[in-house]
């Protein structure tokens, strides 16, 4: 059944990319007088077995799929730039446009499916776009309803391995995650750690911007023996393996609906202030 979705998907994905091809047309978006990539600063979503295929080619790394609540990622913004890491400044214009595998929602902008009142169509630099195909873009319209639909279901999936991620599962590799996580946890002083960062397959941290008072109230609810904690916070060098262990608990309770609701900010961060928030738990 795995096998019979996936060639499913890719045949929604390549059909799609066909039909938009075809049904469309408008300015030379690789001319930097025209454009210069606004339409990449829109952030996209995207599905695991695409963001695969995009690593198999080259395109890609791990590292540039953040954690979404939509579909499985999000593809990664350039942070020097502000666009799609998959902006290509020297053609002016998207890495994968011919690839046959470039995102559907990547299409639909400006034209839509349709322009029942043959109004002007404009992008945010210039006119000129069509729909010289209305039948194959109603196609691509229908196909792209199909193709949520199973992101959704793969997201779905995805969203169960969240806690595979934290050591929740008694298993080799998901015990070795919570060893490395928790090693991690105690290399850091409490005033230094911001949250957490959602990578690929595994939890990472997110240190703090300067000192972070963010710890202090968990350290006291956790661990309210350490001597430390009342007037030398600050001076605390790592956090101590009883906190490390609760705080990991607490994301295996907290960071599924957590990002359920709220997904995860610009590369996959997870503030320790939001999480503490979000949580009804921690609010106890």
């Amino acid at each position: 059944m795995k096998d019979q979705n996936n060639f499913y998907f890719w045949q929604i994905i390549a059909q799609f990319n066909v039909l938009m091809k075809s049904a469309i047309e408008g300015p030379n978006c690789t001319d930097p007088q025209i454009c210069k990539g606004d339409c990449c600063s829109i952030k996209i979503d995207v599905p695991k077995i695409l963001a695969e295929e995009y690593i198999k080619r080259g395109y890609a790394s791990k590292r540039d799929f953040v954690r979404s609540n939509i579909f499985t990622f999000q593809l990664r913004f350039n942070e020097k730039t502000g666009k799609c890491f998959l902006f290509d400044k020297e053609i002016n214009g998207c890495l994968i446009h011919k690839s046959g595998i470039k995102p559907p929602q990547c299409w639909i902008y400006p034209t839509g499916f349709s322009n029942l009142n043959s109004n002007e169509i404009s992008c945010k630099k210039s006119s000129g776009w069509s729909i010289i195909n209305i039948t194959k873009a109603k196609e691509a319209e229908k196909l792209l309803q199909k193709y949520i639909f199973l992101c959704h279901i793969e997201a779905k999936k995805e969203f169960r391995l969240i806690r595979e991620r934290l050591g929740y599962k008694d298993s080799r590799n998901s015990k070795l995650k919570f060893k490395l996580l928790k090693e991690e946890l105690m290399s850091i002083a409490p005033s230094h750690l911001g949250g957490f960062k959602d990578f690929w397959d595994r939890i990472s941290l997110l240190p703090a911007e300067g000192l972070s008072l963010q710890m202090k109230k968990f350290c006291f609810i956790h661990n309210n023996n350490c001597n430390i904690l009342s007037d030398n916070f600050l001076s605390c060098n790592k956090i101590c393996e009883v906190v490390a262990i609760k705080l990991i608990e607490f994301l295996r309770l907290n960071l599924y609906p957590y990002i359920k609701n709220n997904g995860s900010d610009i590369c996959g961060d997870y503030p320790l202030f939001k999480l503490f928030n979000h949580s009804k738990l921690f609010a106890v």
